[in-house]
């Protein structure tokens, strides 16, 4: 009886003895701060046999038809006619006449252009000046102006008005000497305009595509960011929809241009906000094909005379 109390009282000292050792060798779960944080791509060198749970990088990419991570989807949410004349190839490196440009609604399920949207109202041939109205609005109304002056180191600036009024303006500048790309920062984030290289061009059957992205910056794994390119809009002019009477070499030349206002939607004031200054700074950027078109004709004028 006695060599039985005592296996018992030995057998259960050995139990506690594991216990103890288990809950002091065991590891603890590290501690998680409060914030938000980039979840990375899993990595295709990865073991199948890894404990640890795969992370996706889901944020701001969709997979394509092969499953793998591709370029940040683009969904048309809206889309307008822009009418502009431009500039052609061949004609004097003159100011353009104050024509009104007239930007068209278009109905996303047929394509077809439908009623007047906005139109763009330069009052003075000898100025770029010019102010955004909403169809059937007078000129003492304008959603948005832009003050446009020629020449390095005089930036356009877009000032939105009206109901959409912000006390700030928004500067259009050249992202650098090299590049046609100009940057728009804003209260509804930073932007970028840029001319789409030859895959995206074909990709989006247009003889020129103007692209505005949202730039966005990430942090990395072990630090560091990373800028990441959101698209938001696209300007397209090739056969079927640039501007009647316009060629491929006109300058500054009418399109359509579509607009992914996903982001904004439920917020009516920040969506009709983006809206405009979609519209407003692509007409900038028309404006400048313009000015570089004459610039050019001025060049090529100047030696001849010479």
């Amino acid at each position: 009886m006695a060599t039985t109390t005592q296996t018992q009282v030995l057998f259960h000292n050995q139990k506690s003895s594991r216990a103890s050792s288990s809950s002091l060798t065991s590891p603890s779960l590290p501690p998680y701060e409060a914030g938000s944080y980039e979840l990375r791509a899993l990595s295709t060198t990865s073991s199948r046999s890894s404990s640890s749970p795969p992370t996706y990088d889901t944020t701001y990419h969709h997979l394509d038809a092969y499953g793998s991570p591709s370029q940040p989807s683009f969904h048309c949410t809206k889309a307008f006619q822009i009418e502009s004349q431009g500039h052609p190839l061949i004609a004097l490196p003159i100011p353009p006449r104050p024509v009104s440009i007239p930007i068209y609604n278009v109905d996303l399920a047929s394509g077809q252009v439908t009623h007047l949207a906005y139109e763009s109202i330069r009052l003075n041939r000898c100025s770029g000046n010019s102010i955004l109205v909403r169809a059937g609005d007078s000129e003492e109304n304008p959603v948005c102006t832009t003050t446009y002056r020629w020449g390095p180191g005089r930036p356009p600036k877009l000032q939105l008005t009206g109901a959409l009024s912000h006390d700030e303006e928004f500067e259009v500048v050249n992202k650098g000497l090299t590049t046609r790309a100009q940057v728009l920062r804003t209260h509804l984030g930073t932007f970028s305009w840029r001319y789409a290289g030859k895959s995206e061009r074909k990709a989006a059957g247009a003889n020129s595509l103007l692209v505005l992205d949202r730039i966005v910056m990430v942090a990395l794994e072990g630090g560091g960011q990373e800028e990441r390119r959101i698209p938001v809009a696209r300007f397209v002019r090739n056969e079927e929809v640039r501007t009647k009477g316009t060629k491929a070499t006109t300058a500054g030349n009418g399109g359509r241009l579509m607009v992914d206002l996903r982001e904004w939607e439920g917020t009516k004031g920040e969506g009709e906000q983006m809206e405009v200054l979609v519209v407003a700074s692509c007409l900038v950027m028309l404006k400048k094909e313009v000015d570089r078109r004459r610039m050019q004709q001025a060049i090529a004028t100047a030696s001849l005379v010479a």
